[in-house]
């Protein structure tokens, strides 16, 4: 059995068929499904013109007293004695402000105008749990009466009936307070009760409180229609033989109307529980909270200068989008991390719900070696045990091809090196056995030492005797030249130029790191230069690269000047570049 949802908006043409019905007052007739209501329930304004309206009713006067939840609309052609006719209606979901009698003010559709409506509000315990069936019964249940804020919890609406229901309607509360989704699809069974088949159906939603304290979920209503015994015997055409009756009876039984409600449901929402320890900056309350990461493509090969894109995500079960933090990505010794781009998303499980939030970063590494991405973590609180716990994503070793820089080389050199030198046996401090084949390679070792230092004391002879032979020159501190890299450089700052024109910020500043490199590193330039190569590589990496473009030419003309002013601190004779961009 499926209950249509208020906010439905229905248009339908239906075609009755009746010997005499009363004709249709001029103008626009309004009425209520029940004079009396509770307080935050929700009844059924219905607005109907006999004609075409002109207009759609203006509902703005409704919103003193009333909420205006959900409309729906429905149109009906009537075949009286051979004459055709027309209605329109609109059916609008309220909610009551306040107690006490209030008054449906005046609507006007067009040119067409209703005439108020009174309506007694009362309180929630004083309306009775059914009117007009005692076969029907509705009740709601909620799996945690003490949730967290914010918590997604399971409620559940359970039906049961054992008389035949024509239609009806499952209106759900609404409040400020908390949040109600519908999830999945009715579940419908049956049961036996003193001998009598009752069907049974369920329907799971998901509270989430957004108000902290004590807060009432107030009742939901079942509104519809069952079988109406009186109404049988009233089939026009009951006394011709070939038309069974049972053909129309569905026609001429418009049923009785019933209304059911279930009694409001109390809790006590609790805030954080760790925030006077100080321990959450940000409240995530759920059942489990998981971080992964992923490459794209998914075995990367890391070089200087070139992106990788990391997916970063954070996973919370029991929990909402809006719950989850944001994550911060620091930079890193060996690599720039950039933020690209986030995306969130819900998934339906048969836990819960897991809200995703993906971030997705550029890692650009700025040397070569092993380069280090730290860990990141996330305080959440366990909204079983109610405990603070915490997500880590470990961190993670990548090698990049590239530029080693001497620093990296030496850690590099003492990585490899042992923790402490390994002492021949018979040492006063030895303990160590060591195997005999190791033994051997270092006696071996040993020997090609002594033959090297032998070796290396003759060079050094006959170096000192050829040096007292030569001539003294007039200046015998000659520096050492460093190699001529000039043209490389500048076949790298032409690639750097091309793309930048292109609009690939990115391979242009791939282009500038090895330009960097063969001009001797960040400690050889110039603030001006390392300014232009860190604005070059921000604007890379941003989230909108294009709107950056048009400064690119000016921080590569101030490469251009560095690495002509490169060209003759080096000494080398060297075309000279024109300036990359026209004025």
């Amino acid at each position: 059995m499926n209950f249509n949802s208020l906010k439905t908006t229905v248009s339908a043409a239906a075609l009755s068929i009746a010997l005499a019905v009363p004709a249709f007052a001029a103008g626009l007739s309004a009425r209520v499904d029940s004079g009396t209501v509770a307080q935050r329930d929700t009844f059924q304004l219905t607005l109907t013109t006999n004609g075409q309206a002109d207009a759609s009713p203006d509902l703005t006067p409704l919103q003193k007293d009333f909420e205006v939840l959900g409309t729906s609309q429905s149109s009906s052609t009537q075949i009286i004695n051979g004459k055709r006719s027309q209605s329109e209606s609109w059916i609008v979901s309220l909610s009551p402000k306040s107690m006490g009698t209030l008054e449906i003010p005046a609507i006007t559709a067009g040119s067409l105008s209703s005439s108020p409506v009174a309506i007694k509000v009362v309180d929630a315990g004083s309306m009775p749990k059914a009117t007009g069936t005692s076969a029907i019964d509705l009740s709601a249940s909620l799996k945690d009466g003490s949730p967290f804020l914010f918590q997604e919890t399971p409620l559940t609406v359970r039906i049961e009936t054992s008389a035949p229901i024509k239609s009806a309607e499952l209106v759900a509360p609404q409040s400020s307070a908390f949040e109600l989704v519908q999830r999945g699809e009715d579940r419908v069974s049956q049961a036996t009760r003193n001998g009598q088949t009752v069907y049974v159906i369920e329907r799971t939603y998901m509270l989430k409180p957004q108000e902290k304290g004590a807060i009432e979920i107030p009742p939901f209503v079942l509104r519809g229609s069952v079988a109406d015994p009186s109404a049988r015997g009233r089939d026009p055409f009951a006394d011709f033989q070939g038309f069974p009756s049972s053909m129309f009876n569905d026609m001429f039984d418009s049923g009785k109307p019933f209304a059911v409600r279930s009694e409001p449901i109390k809790l006590t929402v609790r805030a954080d529980p760790n925030a006077a320890s100080g321990q959450h900056q940000w409240f995530l309350p759920a059942k489990n909270v998981k971080l992964t990461a992923k490459w794209s493509p998914e075995h990367p090969v890391f070089r200087e200068g070139e992106a990788v894109t990391r997916r970063v995500s954070l996973l919370a079960l029991g929990a909402s989008t809006v719950q989850l933090p944001d994550l911060s990505f620091e930079n890193t010794d060996g690599a720039r991390i950039y933020l690209d781009d986030t995306q969130t998303g819900e998934d339906q499980t048969a836990d819960g719900t897991v809200a995703r939030k993906d971030f997705l970063v550029s890692v650009v590494p700025t040397r070569g070696g092993e380069i280090t991405l730290p860990e990141i973590k996330v305080n959440w609180t366990d909204s079983v045990s109610g405990e603070a716990k915490t997500a880590t994503l470990p961190s993670e070793v990548i090698k990049a091809e590239g530029t080693i820089p001497p620093a990296n080389q030496t850690a590099v050199a003492q990585k490899a090196a042992p923790a402490s030198p390994v002492k021949p046996q018979g040492h006063p401090e030895s303990t160590e056995v060591l195997p005999a084949y190791m033994i051997a390679g270092l006696a071996a070792a040993a020997i090609l030492a002594a033959l090297g230092g032998v070796a290396l004391y003759f060079r050094r002879k006959q170096h000192a005797n050829e040096s007292l032979r030569k001539p003294v020159a007039a200046n015998t501190s000659k520096q050492e030249e460093r190699p001529d890299t000039s043209s490389d450089r500048r076949k790298q700052l032409a690639l750097a130029i091309s793309k930048g024109k292109s609009g690939d910020l990115r391979g242009s500043y791939g282009c500038v790191l090895a330009w960097r490199r063969l001009a001797g590193g960040d400690p050889a330039m110039t603030d001006a230069a390392r300014e232009a190569i860190a604005a070059l590589e921000k604007a890379a990496f941003a989230p909108v690269a294009e709107a950056a473009v048009a400064k690119t030419h000016d921080w590569l003309n101030v490469l251009a000047r560095e690495d002509r002013k490169i060209g003759n601190t080096q000494g080398k004779t060297s075309s000279k570049l024109p300036s990359l961009y026209p004025a």
